[in-house]
């Protein structure tokens, strides 16, 4: 029993990513190969290993990219030294990140009176409150989702709203397929079509769910159930997944970087020349392969019902920073969410992970 022990610790420490990052390729695939055999739900199909290597802003991971049940996870190395959080204020960014784009602003109810927006150090002081605290942690070596889903859903696949054809779960999409079409081509008059759009997304509650990709012909679809916070979780866990922790959500976007924004601190999205790329940066796969709702619309739930990254709603101030803040990696809500709320497809999203963890 402790050879087995001393064994699982010597395995712990192989998977920090100070050690991970200096094994061969080989070695890598000799320990995936221990954590699926350990760690992974028997029942599970597991496909599609490949190792990749990610890089954001300087920082790189070589890993593991593969699927559990046709959905994309990638292996996180584990981290016993992660520094998280943030107390520096405004360091780091520069005047086209802190200034207002024009002579006028719209200061949102909530923050009227508490600080003055056109003073550096009064930003910094928002900044600061609006962050988590700045702390040292340990953070697990993980299987991570790389999308998060939309709440109370599981990914069925990509329908074509141009010529009707559809890649993914054939047999489950079949059951929907004409309850869609005839969402998505209605029967219009001559004056409905002139003003009719295709939806941004349509909910068919405990049937499907369907979510345009933005600036394309296609949608995402989903079979849905409803699923209050409690009730998702527990459905997760059944399959032998958990939710993220905040410290876990915190480092897996931004690596522990001593920067707000995981791709930079570049926002200036409407700039004529670097606009387009630092929109590209924004939405990009991070340093581990994930991928991070950048809309502003939506919630991601986490393990703690009472923590919620991201949000739904965005700041239209007129200076970047303020607006874009709800993206950086340390942002801190202030919304609590109701263990017994019906979670909406298109307000909240979950991500599961394997935890390894003794």
């Amino acid at each position: 029993m402790l050879e087995e022990a001393e064994s699982f610790m010597n395995l712990l420490d192989q998977l920090d990513w100070s050690y991970w990052k200096r094994l061969t390729p080989k070695e890598k695939r000799t320990l995936l190969s221990q954590l699926l055999l350990h760690f992974v739900n028997p029942l599970m199909k597991i496909s599609d290993i490949e190792l990749k290597d990610f890089e954001l802003y300087g920082i790189k991971c070589q890993t593991f990219q593969l699927t559990f049940d046709e959905e994309e996870f990638v292996f996180i190395p584990g981290n016993k030294d992660a520094i998280l959080g943030w107390n520096l204020g405004t360091k780091g960014l520069s005047l086209l990140e802190t200034a207002p784009n024009s002579q006028e602003i719209t200061i949102p109810e909530e923050l009227r009176g508490q600080y003055n927006f056109f003073d550096v150090d009064s930003l910094g002081e928002l900044i600061n409150d609006k962050t988590t605290n700045l702390r040292k942690v340990q953070i697990p070596p993980m299987f991570v989702q790389r999308h998060a889903l939309p709440a109370g859903t599981s990914y069925l696949g990509v329908y074509d709203a141009v010529t009707g054809s559809f890649e993914g779960e054939a047999d489950q999409f079949s059951a929907f397929e004409q309850e869609i079409k005839d969402v998505l081509f209605p029967t219009l008059t001559a004056e409905e079509s002139m003003v009719w759009s295709f939806p941004k997304n349509v909910l068919k509650e405990d049937r499907w769910y369907i979510e345009m990709v933005p600036n394309s012909d296609y949608y995402h679809v989903f079979s849905h159930k409803n699923h209050t916070y409690s009730s998702l979780r527990k459905k997760i866990r059944k399959k032998n997944f958990d939710l993220l922790t905040e410290d876990q959500w915190e480092y897996v976007n931004g690596a522990g970087s001593r920067r707000l924004f995981r791709w930079g601190n570049d926002l200036n999205i409407n700039d004529p020349y670097r606009g387009k790329n630092v929109r590209k940066m924004m939405e990009q796969a991070n340093m581990f392969g994930l991928f991070f709702d950048t809309s502003m619309e939506r919630f991601e739930i986490t393990e703690d019902p009472g923590v919620l990254k991201l949000r739904n709603k965005k700041n239209q101030v007129g200076i970047p920073i303020v607006d874009f803040l709800p993206l950086a990696t340390y942002f801190a809500n202030d919304t609590m969410l109701l263990h017994e709320k019906v979670l909406a497809p298109s307000e909240y999203l979950y991500r599961k992970a394997i935890l390894i963890k003794v």
